[in-house]
């Protein structure tokens, strides 16, 4: 039986920020800079992926710079292409540059977040790689490429079905509406640009990764052709994943799916020397904990591709291609400046190298006045060191009140304060600390998920320290003693602060585990998420109960049901 109700969480981020686009454009102008005259693969790659973000951008916001943008877009895509195929195809530094340099950009503009070059390790020479199984029986091809990751993915496709000889034309869309039901209208200037393409016997490439839970965004798009007489075995999906039409939360999924061709990149990474055991959500849990009754529950969809090297001394977690992988590198490198986790050696092809810490997780029952005043400075630590950027939005809040009113049908009245806005570590679990072989207690998992497509994204300390509380199963003394300790490390009182942010990291736990156990449906991971659900839901529950319009905190955090044992093995492929 599935619980249609587990897709109604609100648990992913919108994932839009607001940043200033002279920055921007400064950003992309200095990554053009430093190609050099050698331009490799991954040379190419960073500033490929900040042009396809600047021209996705400036074309959410209808400006006419963005088709500058998209022609220094393609010929990164098409230099990127080149260097993979040993061909030959040189970006002039100094011409694109210039190029940039006419681009007259808005005060600021919306940036999103493409996710699988972020966090799925899905590179986009695996288009390129695609297209050697596509029959291309026109002379012409019309690629569409799907805000926001579509942007960039459509210039390597059209990259790439240029060295076949085709004419190639592409444009972007941003299918609008509800994310189980999108819906695409094309701008007067594209339906004269289709229709052209139509005349000439064009094959259409629609090109994103995914589809996602919905798969409305391609549906959107393939609906929207075809209502501007574009025949449907002229259509194409170029895609990241093969769905399961019966699962798809479109409308009408199941019959309209399969009635598009659509081909899907193979599982075939661009993986770094050294990448030679493959250590999978069951493989880094058995390794660990040992029988599979000890694991801890996990979402194995969403983990990050990780491998040990042969010797297993290195530990090659995804972390982002391009600055997105930078920007965790650097929070990590951070966090082992500190002393409170492994510090990456290395990084390449969007992996982070870590030397394997010898060491024994812990558990929640390992929970001791060490424990705590550890956990009490690092978070008085993330809070000095990693300040957020950006101003937090209400969107937390608004998760918080819609996941409870979606599950209990009462409404929360409570606010989230933010005094410290820091980019949080948002993994506290006990599993997520090691003791290594000098009794030193490390974070590791450290760098990756406060602002990555989930809650919380930037936000209060506050965060930590409630995500502490509730994973460790903290009584009053323990919370006590936790924020005394922070306080007089940072000489921050969050104690005000923390009843709110109590309840909101419950909930979303809540409804992550809900969502999580049904996309796991039919796998022994479902019964341990849906045990996680349930806790979470008594916490928030009971949190909503006693503690709701107070500033005290009564009440014991239950404690999950703990592994019966660790094996002393490492911890840090999670």
């Amino acid at each position: 039986m599935h619980d249609q109700s587990a897709w109604n969480m609100y648990i992913f981020r919108d994932g839009r920020t607001k940043k200033a686009g002279s920055l921007l454009l400064n950003d992309v102008i200095a990554s053009l800079r430093a190609l050099g005259t050698s331009q490799r693969s991954e040379q190419v790659l960073d500033p490929l992926l900040r042009a396809g973000e600047l021209e996705c951008a400036l074309a959410d916001a209808g400006s006419p710079f963005s088709h500058t943008v998209e022609h220094v877009t393609d010929l990164l895509a098409s230099a990127l292409v080149a260097s993979e195929s040993g061909g030959e195809w040189h970006v002039s530094e100094n011409d694109v540059v210039a190029e940039m340099e006419t681009v007259q950009m808005p005060a600021s503009v919306m940036v999103s977040t493409p996710e699988g070059f972020a966090y799925y390790a899905l590179h986009p020479l695996g288009y390129v790689d695609l297209l050697a199984s596509v029959e291309v029986t026109s002379a012409c091809a019309a690629v569409i490429g799907i805000r926001s990751i579509g942007t960039t993915l459509s210039a390597v496709v059209r990259a790439g079905l240029s060295t076949k000889g085709i004419r190639v034309g592409r444009s972007t869309v941003r299918p609008t509406g509800h994310p189980y039901n999108r819906h695409t209208d094309f701008t007067s200037q594209q339906k004269e640009w289709i229709a052209q393409q139509r005349v000439r016997g064009a094959q259409f490439f629609v090109v994103d990764e995914g589809p996602g839970m919905s798969g409305s965004s391609f549906l959107s798009v393939g609906d929207a052709l075809l209502s501007e007489g574009i025949e449907k075995d002229k259509i194409t999906f170029l895609c990241s994943r093969v769905p399961d039409p019966n699962l798809l939360t479109a409308d009408d999924a199941a019959n309209r799916w399969p009635a598009f061709r659509a081909l899907y990149v193979a599982p075939n990474w661009r993986l770094p020397s050294g990448a030679d055991q493959f250590i999978a959500g069951r493989i880094w849990r058995k390794r660990v904990f040992g029988d599979e009754r000890n694991w801890p529950a996990s979402w194995t969809q969403m983990e990050r591709l990780k491998f040990l090297s042969t010797d297993c001394s290195r530990l090659l977690k995804f972390e982002g291609f391009g600055r997105f992988g930078s920007e965790v590198q650097n929070r990590a490198r951070t966090v082992g400046d500190g002393g409170f986790g492994p510090a990456p050696v290395a990084w390449e092809q969007g992996f982070s190298i870590y030397p394997v810490v010898e060491g024994e997780s812990l558990l929640a029952r390992h929970l001791s006045a060490e424990v705590i005043m550890r956990i009490a400075h690092y978070c008085a630590f993330r809070a000095r060191m990693m300040p957020a950027n950006a101003e937090p939005g209400d969107e937390l809040e608004r998760m918080m009140r819609f996941n409870f009113h979606e599950e209990f049908g009462s409404e929360v009245v409570s606010s989230l304060e933010v005094q410290r806005p820091v980019i949080a570590d948002g993994r506290m679990l006990p599993h997520k600390w090691l003791r290594d072989r000098n009794g030193v207690l490390l974070k590791v998992d450290n760098a990756s998920h406060g602002d990555d497509h989930f809650f919380p994204g930037p936000t209060d300390i506050a965060w930590d320290l409630a995500g502490a509380i509730v994973e460790w199963g903290m009584d009053k003394h323990g919370i006590e003693a936790l924020l005394n300790a922070y306080s007089s490390e940072s000489g921050d009182d969050a104690s005000q602060r923390l009843p709110g942010y109590l309840l909101a990291y419950s909930v979303f736990r809540m409804g992550y585990c809900k969502m999580a156990a049904e996309a796991m449906s039919g796998s022994a991971e479902k019964d341990r998420l849906a045990c996680e659900y349930e806790r979470y839901r008594m916490i928030s529950s009971e949190l909503f109960q006693q503690n709701h319009g107070s500033q005290d905190i009564k009440r014991l955090i239950p404690r999950r049901g703990e592994p019966l044992s660790s094996t002393g093995q490492v911890n840090q492929w999670a």
